[in-house]
Parts: structure tokens; sequence; C-alpha cells
């Protein structure tokens, strides 16, 4: 009995993908070799010898190099080997002809693989999932929040679900609405892939995948005007798209480490990032060029805002401080904050003009007071921390919607000592 071919989309890209591209892409490939697209796959790097010969595997110079026994020649560099079942099965697809069954070979290698079905998410949660991500719709009434392979939508007035929109990434890490009312959404599965969605609520069968990356995206944000939308995460690359279309206008890779935070200046112009690398950047949203480096902190960097005028921008830290700097990467003298002493500040953003706010790891949001760099006013208190939080400005009144990592979501109003509405958002609990 013959044996069944080796399928290169759905057997030998996805290898590919998992150990071999974060290496040899675009930006970043070593040895001019460059295995993003398919097209590239087959070029020749520096070595000169073709990747793949078609029917002969060991004058492949691809298939050499993971076989070899030099650590220094062996690839992937600086991690395992390739196991002998994926060996095995490079081998065989090369000596077979090294079939290509994919309709355009300039497209990217994870767009060649076909889409897994989809795992679909619990009628009912065995217990409360931990809120990661939260999004308030343009007309205010619907919260978008994240759910295990779903989103999960809310009424805001009665904190009742509206509807679920499954078929999404296992954790659902960043939500944002677009002007014309479709959900981004972006999250993963750590150290197995990473991705980003555009879906219409109204026809969620017709979605949109934007990335397809090999680790979590953890932050995504839209621009105020809604014409771009931008994320990064564990690859530590940020990528900007135009909207409503979801072309890529750039990507770069401004960190060293993984990005935990992103935020769009107010007037659209400018995105700011935090780094587990320690450090925070200003970055020009329509090139994709750095404009500033921010090196005040002294630990992993995971949460950053603008300022109303986008001049300048805090960011907050692993060890509890917040730092302000300007456009041009300085500390503002004097203007460190310690809303809770040493506790994680997961995110932060703006009362008002002056008012700096701060969600932290103890479960509290507090407001402060920039010049005595003081703790204001506690506004909200969960029982565990807060991982994500907006605020909400109407005439007069001032509220915070937060995601607490216990499940609940809580409605608060700045002068007000109870909740205005709160619940678990996880269906059936």
């Amino acid at each position: 009995m013959a044996a069944a071919e080796v399928s290169f989309s759905k057997q030998i890209a996805p290898i590919l993908i998992d150990q071999c591209v974060e290496c040899h892409r675009a930006g970043k490939a070593k040895g001019s070799y460059r295995l993003d697209t398919v097209e590239l796959m087959l070029k020749a790097g520096d070595s000169e010898a073709a990747p793949v010969v078609a029917g002969k595997p060991d004058e492949s110079e691809l298939f050499r190099l993971i076989v070899a026994h030099d650590g220094d020649d062996r690839m992937p560099k600086k991690a395992d080997a390739l196991s002998e079942k994926q060996i095995a099965l490079i081998r065989e697809w090369i000596a077979r002809g090294a079939k290509l069954d994919v309709a355009d070979k300039k497209a990217a290698l994870t767009a060649v693989v076909p889409e897994k079905e989809a795992t679909l998410a619990p009628d009912k949660y065995p217990r409360p999932l931990p809120v990661t991500a939260l999004a308030l719709s343009p007309d205010g009434g619907t919260l978008a929040c994240s759910g295990y392979f779903e989103v999960t939508l809310w009424d805001v007035a009665t904190g009742k679900l509206k509807s679920r929109l499954g078929g999404m990434p296992e954790r659902v890490l960043a939500l944002a609405w677009t002007v014309d009312h479709q959900l981004a959404l972006a999250g993963g599965v750590p150290g197995r892939s990473g991705e980003v969605w555009i879906v219409d609520p109204s026809k969620p069968a017709e979605r949109k995948r934007l990335v397809n990356a090999r680790d979590c995206v953890l932050a995504m944000v839209a621009s105020p005007d809604g014409k771009l939308l931008a994320c990064g995460g564990a690859d530590n690359l940020v990528r900007c798209f135009e909207l409503p279309s979801g072309k890529m206008k750039w990507q770069i890779e401004p960190h060293a480490d993984w990005i935990m935070g992103l935020a769009f200046s107010p007037d659209s112009q400018h995105i700011a990032t935090a780094s587990r690398d320690r450090t925070a950047k200003r970055i020009d949203a329509t090139s994709g060029e750095i404009e500033a480096t921010f090196t005040g902190h002294d630990c992993a960097v995971l949460s950053v805002a603008f300022t109303a005028d986008s001049k300048e921008t805090i960011s907050g830290d692993v060890e509890g401080e917040i730092r302000r700097w300007d456009r041009n990467g300085d500390a503002k003298k004097d203007s460190t904050l310690r809303p809770n002493g040493r506790t994680e500040v997961l995110a932060v953003g703006f009362l008002d003009a002056e008012t700096p706010l701060a969600a932290t790891g103890n479960g509290s949001v507090v407001s402060m007071d920039a010049k005595s760099r003081k703790t204001k006013e506690k506004i909200a208190q969960h029982q565990d921390r807060v991982n994500v939080m907006l605020v909400l400005r109407h005439d007069q009144t001032t509220r915070l919607i937060t995601g607490c990592h216990d499940g609940r979501v809580l409605m608060s109003e700045v002068g007000k000592a109870e909740p205005v509405l709160q619940f678990m958002a996880s269906p059936g609990w």
C-alpha cells in the first residue's frame, strides 16, 4: 500500500513556522535566508546553496542544516533539534518531489496553513474565567469581554448577556471596536500561536484574520480616528494595519522582549509601547519610525497611556512605579508615582487632563495627585488583580469599567462608593 502524500501546507509549513520563521523573516533574515513566504523559502541565502532540491534531500541546504551534528551549524540554533518524526517528514516531502499544494507562492507561510476546526466554548463555564480584555462599542451600549475560545457581548445598562461570538482564539487578550462597529480581537496560545481577527458581530461568520503568529499577541489598540489598528506581543513585533481594509501598513521590532502594552495618542499620530525589556517607546503611527525610547524603568513595563494633548506619556511597571516622560523620551523631574506599593501597575490612564489612574495587582483602581505624588482617591476595589480598565466620560460624569482576574466586571462612578453595575462575565456561572 502506497504511503500517503506529504502535504506541504498541512504538515511541512507548520513545522517551519513553529521552528524556523522567527529567525528567517523580514527584518531578521539570518544568513540572508528568509522562510516567511513560500517563494523566498526556495531562494538561496548567503551560502548560495539551493535550500530545496526536489527529489534530493541530502543536496537540499534546508535539510542538511536541520540534521547537522555540529551545534554551530544545526538549525534551529539556540533551540532543541527537530524531532525524528519532523525530520523524517521533511525528508520524505523533499524526496517525493517537494510538491507545493499552495495557490500563491508569494503568500506568507502562515497564510497557506489551513484553518483548524474551531474549538467550541462551553455552554456553561465550570468556573469563572479571568477577564483579560474589554471594549465598549461606539454607541456605548455593548461591552465586549474576553472568553474561552469566544468573545461575549453584554448589555451595559443591565449586565445581561446579549450574544456570544465563538470560533475565536483560546485566549482573548485584547479587544477593540472600530468606528464602523467591527470588533477586533487578539490573543492566541502562549508559546504556540498568536492571532488577530476582525469580525462583524451582526454577521459573525464574516471575519478576517490579520495575524497568524508563532506566539501570543498580548496587546492591541485602535486609533481614535478609526483609521489604524496596532498590535504587539511575545514575538517582540509591532504590526500596524489600515482600517477597514485590514491591509498591513508597517511592521517593526522595536523591543528586545515581549510587548506588554500599547496605546494610541488622542490625535492618532503616535503609538506608545510598554515592554518586558524595561523600556517604553514612542512610535510614529504613519511610518513606524521610533521617535523616542524611555529607559527610566528598572523592571518590566506593563502599561502605557498618553496625556490628553498627545505630548507626554505615562508608563507603569511590574514593581509598582508610574513614570511620566515627554516626546523625546526624557523623564519629567520628580514625577515618579507609586499608587499601591510594590504591586504591578497593570493598566494606566487619566481621570482628567492632570489626574493619572492606575489599576493594580492588588485589586484597586486609584487616582493620583501628580504634584504631591500621592494617592488621591480609591475609585474601585476588586478581590483580585485588575487586568483591564476603561475610562468613560459623559457630560459631568466619569465612570470606569474594570475587568478582574476573578472573572468579575465592575462599573464604578467617580465620587460614589458603591458600584453602578457588577456581573460575572462567565456565561452560566
